[in-house]
Formats: C-alpha cells, structure tokens, sequence
C-alpha cells in the first residue's frame, strides 16, 4: 500500500519536503536583507558631522552618505534635530560604540 501511495505521489511528496526545506532555510538565515544603524541625533549633530563619525564603515562618498540618509529617513531638507532617528548605510553588526572602546581599553 505504501509503495502504491509512494508510486502515485512520489513528485508531489518531494516537492512538498523541498519547499518545507526552502523555507526552513528562508527563515533561519533571516533573508539577505542588511540591518542598517539606527542613531539618535544630538544637540550639535549634522549630517556632516555623522558622516565624519561613521567614516570607515561606508563605501561611499560623504555626499552620497548625506544624500543616502536624506532619502531613506524621507528627509525634506537636510536639517536635522535633535531627538531624531535616522537610518545609516552602516550594518548593525559592524559598528563598535565608545562604549565598547572603553570597556576594551579598562580590560588591559
């Protein structure tokens, strides 16, 4: 009986375990999506002034890192304030904070 059901589905069985894997897959790599920086402006900030802070951590021009964040955080001018969230072209995972330098730095 089982190699009678196995004869007359055997395609859509297998398609059925390929999908499941696939997806399996999709949610366990977590897409190919990159995770971008979130910062909060402070008194003083500029986009200017941002772009010189993540320098190192981009592959771009600094005009193009302002026109980047200008157009992702649906900036209508380039005039920031303090308080806000912007978006960065930096991955997540690749930032250190001056915190992490620090406790670096006490750990010697």
């Amino acid at each position: 009986m089982l190699t009678q059901i196995w004869n007359r589905f055997s395609y859509i069985i297998i398609l059925f375990v390929l999908s499941f894997l696939s997806a399996g897959y999709l949610v366990v790599s977590g897409g190919s999506d990159p995770s971008y920086e979130t910062v909060t402006v402070n008194k003083g900030d500029t986009l200017w002034t941002i772009a010189e802070k993540f320098e190192g951590e981009y592959n771009m021009t600094r005009e193009e890192f302002i026109e980047w964040v200008g157009h992702e955080n649906d900036l209508i001018s380039f005039a920031i304030e303090p308080g806000m969230s912007l978006i960065l072209p930096v991955e997540a995972s690749s930032y250190s904070t001056q915190s992490d330098i620090q406790l670096a730095m006490n750990n010697k």
